[in-house]
């Protein structure tokens, strides 16, 4: 199913993937890197959607791993089309310049 809403992606996230999942973050374009991945274990914490100042939506994503707290930080669109897709076990959100699998 692919989420159209910044809302109903906020509910997924709180609702079915907070337990412990497998997050895979890939960023692109940092620093003179083509593409940076980030894998890990952890339990979603918190997680804020708020408007920056590029006119786009900043969604933040706390973590906890390994007695350890992890943030990641992605700019989603401002335009609620195509924001991600959610599977059985799965959930992918598409950002500007990242992509965020959770998987339970």
């Amino acid at each position: 199913m692919e989420i159209h809403s910044h809302q109903q992606l906020l509910q997924l996230l709180r609702e079915q993937f907070a337990a412990q999942a497998e997050i895979s973050f890939t960023q692109w374009d940092t620093e003179g890197e083509d593409e940076e991945e980030t894998q890990f274990h952890g339990r979603l914490l918190e997680v804020t959607l708020t408007d920056n100042q590029f006119g786009e939506k900043d969604l933040w994503l706390q973590f906890e791993t390994d007695g350890d707290k992890v943030e990641i930080l992605m700019e989603l669109p401002a335009e609620e089309t195509d924001l991600g897709s959610v599977e059985e076990e799965q959930l992918r959100i598409f950002g500007t310049e990242a992509e965020l699998v959770l998987t339970k």
